[in-house]
């Protein structure tokens, strides 16, 4: 489906109303418009609230979703259906590139068009730092379904080098790692 890497792209955003990811999600998509591409936000979890919606719907689609935020769930299998959700999103808006807030949400994602996912958080990463072991229990799938997306990106980004430097202490190399500064307001 790409048609170009030079704008006017049709990028679909995954984006969550909860933190940090929503301004991140916002304040990209509103540079990406302003240089000549659409974005569609697909949004998971909590909905906007309507003074959000009214802000992300000003410069852009929105549409929610019913499949959780990887974080909301300890059950991997409650993020199987995100895959059937953003296809009909990707073939009614003629999307060139996805741009997943979450590698987790790569993971099994078969779509026509380049898949970009940013790590901006990472359950693996935080077991490592704050309690010096493997995630384990209820949060064990992360680190498999983490890893299904890395390799199923054709990028992946974190925010800061300490950051991708600590998942691919958790997760091995990462052949297609950049860092790009999270610049949100």
């Amino acid at each position: 489906m790409l048609r170009t890497l030079s704008p006017p792209r049709r990028i679909l955003m995954t984006v969550d109303a909860v933190g940090g990811v929503w301004r991140y999600a916002l304040d990209l998509a509103r540079q990406l418009v302003a240089g000549g591409d659409s974005v569609v936000f697909a949004g998971l979890g909590p909905e906007p609230s309507r003074q959000q919606a009214e802000e992300a719907q000003s410069f852009a689609a929105l549409t929610w979703l019913n499949t959780p935020p990887d974080w909301m769930t300890r059950n991997e299998h409650d993020l199987d259906a995100l895959q059937q959700e953003l296809r009909p999103l990707i073939r009614d808006y003629a999307v060139d590139v996805v741009h997943l807030n979450a590698p987790t949400q790569a993971a099994g994602l078969d779509v026509p068009c380049p898949i970009v996912a940013v790590s901006h958080s990472c359950v693996v990463t935080w077991f490592h730092a704050v309690k010096g072991q493997a995630a384990d229990g209820e949060w064990a799938w992360q680190k498999d379904r983490n890893r299904r997306g890395f390799d199923k990106a054709g990028m992946v980004v974190a925010p800061s080098r300490s950051h991708a430097d600590m998942i691919e202490t958790c997760y091995g190399p990462i052949t297609q790692l950049s860092v790009v500064g999270n610049g949100a307001r």
